[in-house]
């Protein structure tokens, strides 16, 4: 997950930079269109790292059907990199509307609105839901208190205490489906790695336990590949 940060967190967070909604004082760097810092990065290893380890463990304290439903579809890497895509173009969204000069109550309405389908598309459950809320409310209280410690970045046009901008909240709510998602990608694989390994063990003792016996390790084909024979 902390990759995911490192790589597409700069990218996706571009999106905003490019229009000028946050502009980094420490570290900048541009290449091309981007515009970022070299803290940016390790700051969004940390986000997807800690938001990404939430849903598997809320995902297993709320079974529900809605939660086997959404892992399962998160075991498609296609449909995981849709999350992102979707993910990216609501960023775009909020983007546009801040450079067009839309007022902010609008851009609230607007951006409520595609949080709303955004989970119900790409998540569906309750705690997703909770997730996004928690993300929604507490990702911007870390950072508005990060950036009163330490003035990493700044928002120009910013309608909270001078040094932010409310509508933040839901882009970071936006994250809570993409990250979820590739965090249930991830443990729905090490879940087959791990049932592949103990099917290894497993016939490893067998077949040491045969030969233990003094009897040739009996190759098991799968059912799929089994011929019913004819009964006489």
């Amino acid at each position: 997950m902390a990759y995911s940060g490192v790589f597409m967190g700069p990218l996706l967070d571009g999106i905003h930079s490019r229009v000028g909604l946050q502009v980094y004082d420490v570290a900048p760097l541009v290449f091309g269109g981007l515009r970022t810092s070299a803290l940016v990065p390790v700051l969004l290893a940390v986000f997807y790292a800690v938001l990404g380890a939430l849903h598997p463990l809320a995902d297993n304290l709320s079974p529900s059907p809605e939660t086997e439903s959404v892992r399962q579809r998160s075991s498609d890497v296609l449909y995981v990199a849709l999350t992102f895509g979707a993910l990216a173009g609501l960023l775009y969204l909020s983007a546009t509307l801040y450079d067009q000069g839309v007022p902010y109550w609008q851009i609230h309405a607007i951006l409520g609105t595609a949080t709303i389908i955004n989970w119900r598309i790409f998540d569906g459950t309750r705690q997703g839901l909770i997730l996004a809320a928690v993300c929604g409310l507490g990702a911007p209280a870390a950072e508005a208190l990060l950036l009163q410690i330490a003035p990493l970045w700044h928002y120009p046009r910013a309608d909270v205490g001078g040094f932010f901008v409310s509508w933040v909240c839901w882009c970071y709510a936006f994250y809570t489906p993409s990250v979820g998602n590739t965090a249930r990608y991830a443990w729905n694989l090490m879940r087959d790695i791990e049932k592949a390994q103990q099917e290894y063990r497993r016939g490893m003792a067998q077949a040491l336990e045969q030969q233990r016996l003094g009897q040739p390790p009996q190759p098991q084909q799968p059912p799929a590949q089994q011929e019913d024979k004819p009964q006489r």
